[in-house]
């Protein structure tokens, strides 16, 4: 039995070695220590159990060496096993350690080879045992010099390497199983009693044992690990090696006894001489697993130094005694001495060897190459050809190759590795040329095998990232997908021009590689000429004898399993595919010695003839469906074997064998199916099929209630000499309103075969399933018949090269699509049960199979993929062309003569309305119809669907139904005409209103007829109205700060009136009336009371784009003198109007919401007011009301600025002092000049103390202006002659020079009369009061009459600002002046 090539497991089964030989008992291994990757040995003392000890290898004079005992028990309680696990983790053994990242970022991790011993340890002897004593070097000479070495030294004479050895693996178990670099010693401490003697005595004997161990190994003053200075000292060392010493104390601490247990460890480690979390370590035992892998990780990275600088101490001897340049003496001298060269190599070899254990790749691979060329020069030059010690130099040679690629791998110098992997093959084949057997022996072949298994292992064990491979089940999907995985590596470097056989391949192209080379031993084995057995090359390979019977097919078995596992993992399949079949091949050859081969080589050849289908390799393909069929009959496998049958009828595809009769029925004969018949099932799409089928509709649209024909065509494409395929029954699945049709044979009607080409006519064969279709029996048991199928017998048989035409015809009652889906041949017999799927019109691209070399008779010349047979009087049969795809058919709905016309939609829709709608349909069909009918609304504006109440002839509401609204029967050509309302939403919307009709007719009320007429219903708003809200004078008296209120309930505040002005745009067709009006009050904020007061209602008649406005009085009156917030005001205006187009008068009301009317704070304001003078024709009397309705003394300055359209009497400059709370009203006459036109009276008020001009803000009669206010001056008003005119003007001028005479007089006196007439103001008469609100109701009503068109003077004025501005400039010059 073979081990492998590579031993790889951390400890396989140790064998004796033979004396003066290297290599072990197995030929076919490499030596396990000679390949692994060297880490720092650490050796763990005292934990678990025997079990979980690892096994100490053998070594020359073991137990003759330092005894390392401890006399306390092993530590095994739940904290030692899991320490035992962490460390376990760490172990680094193998064939790769824990490779670094080469980015530099991540830092190096500590690597450790861990081994676990009992109390009991041997460590190797330094010297070996002096030889007896009559042996000599030469018997003339005398008593020898005993000049000790070590036992596995080329000087010992028990060494197997005595007297010309180079290098044995023994030395490589030395160091990694057997000197550890640390030592650690693992001790608990005694918790369990509570006196302190005998805690004393439990201490003492720690501190005794830990001497006792420490003594072998090397110690310091300090005792630290680093303490290189130490090293070499003998007066420091006792058992002669420079082991570090390092000790573990569990122990159990508590919040009560935690200084008790310091105190106890401080003890223990000064009677030791240790140093704390140096050489002296501590771990609780009650702490948590995470902790205790926290402790180990940070307990080996800070050991690790030390042990690195072990290794570099041992590197520093080794070149010492390389640098010396002399042989050492042996103990007994020999002729056959290892000469200088061959104690170089040595030398180099410990060199690589001590600086991997310190993981410096880069030092090793050099050291590594230094001592292969020395032996190949030097040593392997002067070794006698094909002795031991020639063998034993090339095994050598193997491992220094397999270290230096090593080392290349590991710091990822991919084109080196595989150069120098390479060139060993070359250097080994002309060493093997010029002094061996020969590179064409089956030695060298065997060789060449495992060399690349070699380079596989390694690739596959290193788990390199330029070949990782991401094995998650999970798919990642992003915007581009993952690369694909590296095949091979790609050097980076510009200029280097390397072949294939340079570049590194990942681990898949050796294994196979090393399958291929097993194979060329295997042909090399045959040809063993056994009387010159001399002749061959044995090394690590069984003698010729043994080689003949060798199995070389298991092992090129496995090389090619992990081959196409490689391939596998990097979507290889081509590969894969190629692998497999050579695999299935072997297993072939095998199976007469093991049946279980049948099966998995069948289960191969299933995967590779899929893959080969998809490619169209048919020449491959043809082989692998016989093994197919060879396989099946062995391993049993009938459904296999009728596929692989079916296929290998196909003759454009496959050859024809002569000697094969071809016939499906027949393909089981000899294969054992009585005690399960095989039931098989198969698509077209995943076989060769060689059956040519199409399914066609005569014509791609119809009407519902008229007949549909289709044809389906088959053609067989089998060989000439096979028998005819005879199929049970054809079924035929649809997608849509068609039945499934199931055609079955019947043997009483077999026609003529002799036709290439017939057509079979099933039209009136066909009928629906009954009863007695039920009671005979189902040929196929994957066919279930029903009532909603259609069933015909005819003639299923087709013989190689005949084309069936199968006429095929149903009616279709719903409108929609229909599609011929697949057709199942079904075949039974007494072997077996054919379900054949074909699918119409698969396309190539969605197919497993490469499309077939064969010519389709269902397609014309022009490319299409359909064809209509047809055969005329004389038997004659053509084909034309159809569309392109022929297997699918809409089905039109049955046209709708049917017709309906809406009616009430003339004179438009609008919001908040009750609207009805008739609907008048008219039966345009040729007979009577039954119709109902449904109304949707489409785009309504809120969630909320309409409500649609259909209305009884005399107009009451109809219940509502849930399905349609029936209308009755109608008969040809009668009308009737139905109505339904629904209230209109709140909000503008364009809808549409969608009507269905759906009737059938008496004669077939099967067929439901549906027409869809949708009508556009805008629903707009009927109004569109804007809002005006300006001030107006109050002309009720003030509260004030000296009247003492009557009613303490009502507002005691100061009371300002606005006018609210909704001016309403008519947007309907037709003439609508606005019956009523009202503003409703919603909310007011501020700390104020609001009423609203209107005149009274008028009906307003609107036509299209026509506008009224309705003004609206409203008075504010705060609670309280001393509120100056401000008030906001939320109201609603409601407007009740009717259409005056319809005889239906019915009142709708819309409520249209008004914007948020913001009232200011209590500010001083100036109101302008403007009428006609009532006593003096051409007179127009103009009032300024100033008020102050804040809590200051306000002192203004007024100044009436003159104007040449028009005279005025008044003041004209002047003071005017306001107490709070008060207002003061100042007149004027106006006499214009012009007619029909605007004129702009100035009136500058100017806060003194604030030097801020108040703006005036325009009341009745008047509007805003950029400055000032404006008054209109009508025509009828300047019928005044021209000398009355003549003598306001001097008039107004003699006024003027007075006041300019005098003006400080004027001032004191104009103040004096304002404060009088202040008062008079507030405490006039309620008479006057009454009369200012009739003459602002007179002018509130005739701003609500309908705006007429503006004069063309005012037109004029306002399409010229130049004019204006000019104006406004000479005005402000005169007021500056």
């Amino acid at each position: 039995m073979t081990r492998p090539l590579l031993c790889l497991h951390p400890t396989p089964p140790r064998q004796k070695e033979k004396k003066g030989s290297l290599l072990p008992q197995q030929m076919d291994v490499y030596p396990q220590e000679l390949v692994i990757h060297e880490a720092p040995l650490v050796v763990v003392s005292g934990l678990a159990g025997r079990d979980r000890h690892s096994e100490i290898p053998p070594y020359p004079l073991l137990n003759s060496g330092p005894h390392v005992s401890s006399s306390l028990p092993a530590l095994e309680d739940d904290t030692a096993l899991r320490l035992v696990d962490c460390f376990q983790k760490h172990d680094a053994t193998g064939l790769w350690g824990r490779r670094p990242p080469r980015d530099g970022k991540a830092p190096q991790l500590p690597v450790f080879r861990i081994r676990l011993v009992g109390r009991e340890y041997w460590l190797p002897v330094r010297k070996a045992n002096p030889p007896s004593p009559g042996a000599s070097g030469s018997p003339t000479e005398g008593p020898p010099t005993r000049v000790l070495h070590s036992p596995i030294s080329p000087l010992s004479p028990d060494s197997p390497l005595y007297p010309d050895g180079t290098v044995s693996h023994i030395w490589l178990r030395k160091h990694q199983s057997l000197l550890p670099a640390v030592f650690v010693s693992c001790h608990q401490l005694n918790t369990e009693t509570s006196d302190a003697g005998l805690q004393a005595v439990e201490d003492n004997r720690m501190i005794e044992a830990i001497n006792g161990v420490k003594k072998h190994f090397l110690s310091t003053s300090t005792g630290s690990l680093t303490a290189a200075s130490a090293i070499g000292s003998e007066e420091l060392r006792s058992s002669g090696h420079r082991t570090k010493f390092v000790a573990i104390i569990e122990c159990e601490r508590s919040v009560m006894t935690s200084a008790q247990i310091d105190d106890r460890l401080t003890y223990i480690r000064r009677g030791t001489g240790l140093i704390t979390n140096t050489t002296f370590f501590v771990i609780q035992s009650n702490t948590s697993p995470v902790e205790q892998e926290q402790f180990v990780s940070s307990f080996l990275a800070t050991i690790y130094p030390g042990a690195v600088e072990y290794y570099r101490e041992m590197s520093k001897h080794s070149r010492r005694k390389r640098n010396k340049g002399s042989i050492p003496p042996p103990t007994i001298p020999s002729s056959r001495a290892l000469s200088s060269q061959g104690w170089n190599l040595r030398y180099e070899f410990k060199l690589g060897v001590f600086a991997e254990f310190r993981q410096e790749m880069d030092v090793a691979g050099r050291n590594y190459e230094t001592a292969y060329e020395k032996l190949l020069v030097e040593v392997f030059e002067a070794t006698s050809s094909w002795t031991e010690r020639w063998t034993e130099a090339r095994m050598l040679a193997d491992i220094l190759a397999i270290r230096i690629v090593r080392c290349y791998l590991w710091v990822e110098n991919y084109v080196a590795a595989k150069q120098r992997w390479s060139y060993h093959i070359s250097r080994m084949k002309d060493v093997i040329d010029r002094r061996g057997k020969g590179s064409d022996t089956y030695g060298f072949a065997a060789w060449l095998s495992r060399w690349n298994k070699c380079l596989a292992d390694l690739l596959h064990l290193a788990n390199l990232p330029v070949f990782s491979v991401n094995i998650s089940p999970v798919r990642t999907t992003g915007l581009l997908d993952a690369e694909p995985p590296t095949i091979y590596f790609r050097p980076d470097r510009v200029g280097e021009r390397l072949i294939s056989q340079e570049l590194l391949h990942h681990p898949g192209f050796y294994y196979l590689a090393a399958s291929e080379w097993t194979k060329i031993r295997e042909a090399r084995a045959r040809r063993i000429d056994m009387d010159n057995k001399d002749l061959y090359d044995t090394y690590l390979c069984p003698p010729p004898h043994e080689e003949r019977e060798f199995q070389h097919a298991t092992l090129q078995m496995s090389y090619l399993a992990l081959a196409r596992t490689e391939f596998d993992l990097r979507k290889q399949e081509r590969m894969v595919e190629a692998v497999s079949y050579q695999l299935a091949k072997l297993r072939m050859l095998k199976a007469p010695e093991n049946p279980s081969f049948w099966v998995e080589a069948l289960k191969d050849l299933r995967s590779i003839a899929s893959r080969y289908r998809r490619e169209g390799w048919w020449g491959l393909l043809e082989d692998v469906l016989w093994r197919i069929i060879e396989c099946g009959r062995h391993a049993g496998d009938a459904g296999s074997i009728v596929l692989a049958e079916f296929e290998l009828l196909c003759k454009p595809v496959f050859r024809q064998i002569t000697s094969k009769k071809y016939d499906l029925g027949k393909c089981l004969e000899g294969v054992d199916t009585s005690n399960v018949k095989p039931t098989i099932v198969a698509r077209a799409s995943d076989v060769v099929n060689i059956l040519s089928v199409s399914y066609s509709f005569e014509f791609p649209e119809v009407h519902a209630g008229q007949p549909v024909n289709s044809q389906l065509s088959i053609t067989s494409n089998a060989h000439p000499s096979s028998a005819p395929l005879v199929f049970s029954e054809l079924k035929i699945t649809y997608e849509g309103g068609l039945k499934t049709i199931l055609l079955r044979h019947d043997p009483s009607v077999t026609v003529d075969p002799s036709p290439s080409v017939r057509i079979i006519s099933l039209q009136s064969s066909l009928h629906e399933f009954t009863e007695q279709d039920a009671s005979g029996p189902l040929h196929s048991p994957t066919s279930i018949a029903s009532h909603t199928h259609l069933v015909a017998d005819t003639d299923l048989s087709i013989a190689p090269g005949q084309t069936k035409i199968y006429e095929l015809s149903a009616i279709l009652r719903e409108a929609g699509t229909a599609k011929a889906i697949c057709g199942t041949f079904g075949m039974v017999n007494d072997s077996f049960d054919l379900d054949f799927v074909v699918m119409f019109g698969e396309d190539e691209i969605s197919s497993a199979v490469h499309p077939l070399p064969i010519k389709n008779i269902n397609t014309t010349p022009n490319g299409g993929k359909g064809v209509w047979w047809k055969q005329d009087a004389d038997g004659k049969i053509t084909k034309r062309p159809l569309r392109s795809a022929t297997e699918s058919l809409t089905i039109l709905p049955r046209p709708p003569k049917m017709e309906v016309f809406p009616r009430g939609l003339k004179h438009g829709v609008y919001t908040d309305e009750i609207v009805k709608i008739g609907l008048e349909v008219v039966n345009a069909e040729d007979e009577d119809a039954v119709v109902g009918v449904d109304v949707r609304i489409l785009g309504w504006p809120t969630e909320e669907e309409p409500e649609i109440t259909w209305l009884s002839p005399d107009g009451t509401a109809l219940p509502p139904l849930p399905s349609l609204h029936p209308l009755g029967s109608l008969k040809p050509s009668e009308h009737t005409t139905q109505y339904f309302t629904f209230a209109s939403p709140r909000i503008p919307a364009e809808c549409t209103l969608s009507i269905k009709l759906r009737y059938t007719l008496i004669s077939d009320r099967e067929t439901t007829t549906e027409k869809v007429v949708s009508v556009d219903m805008p629903i707009t708003a009927p109004f569109h109205i804007t809002y005006d809200f300006s001030p107006r004078v109050h002309h009720g008296p003030w509260s004030d700060y000296f009247t003492i209120p009557s009613d303490a309930s009502k507002p005691q505040g100061i009371v300002q009136r606005w006018c609210l002005t909704a001016n309403v745009q008519g947007l309907t067709i037709d003439d609508i009336t606005i019956e009523g009006w009202d503003l409703s009050l919603q909310a007011v904020a501020g700390a104020a009371e609001c009423k609203i007061s209107t005149q009274a209602r008028k009906a307003i008649t609107l036509s299209q784009n026509q506008t009224a406005n309705i003004p609206f009085l409203l008075d504010i009156h705060k609670h309280t003198l001393e509120d100056r917030s401000p008030s906001n005001i939320d109201t609603t205006l409601q407007l009740r109007w009717c259409r005056q187009s319809t005889s239906q008068n019915t009142t709708t009301t819309t409520a249209a919401p008004v914007p948020r009317l913001f009232v200011p704070l209590r500010e001083p304001r100036v109101l302008a007011e403007a009428k006609p003078s009532a006593t003096i024709p051409g007179v127009i009397d103009l009032a300024y009301t100033v008020e102050n309705p804040t809590n200051y003394f306000l002192t203004f300055a007024l100044l009436m600025e003159t104007n040449d359209a028009f005279a005025f009497s008044g003041q004209k400059q002047g003071s005017l002092q306001l107490l709070p709370v008060s207002r003061e009203r100042i007149e004027y006459r106006i006499v214009p000049y012009q007619r029909n036109t605007w004129v702009r009276p100035q009136l500058r008020v100017v806060d003194r103390y604030f030097n801020k001009t108040l703006k005036t803000a325009p009341g009745l009669g008047c509007r805003g202006e950029k400055v000032g206010v404006g008054v209109w001056v009508p025509e009828e008003m300047l019928a005044v002659e021209e000398e009355a005119a003549a003598a306001t003007e001097e008039k107004a001028k003699g006024e003027r020079k007075e006041e300019d005479s005098d003006e400080d007089d004027a001032d004191h006196e104009q103040d004096s009369g304002s404060s009088e007439d202040s008062l008079e103001y507030r405490r006039g008469s309620d008479e006057e009061s009454e009369e200012a609100d009739a003459e602002a109701g007179e002018a509130v009503q005739k701003e609500a009459e309908p705006k007429e068109e503006a004069p063309k003077g005012e037109a004029e004025e306002e399409q010229n600002p130049t004019q204006e501005k000019k104006e406004e400039a000479e005005e402000t010059k005169e007021g500056e002046q």
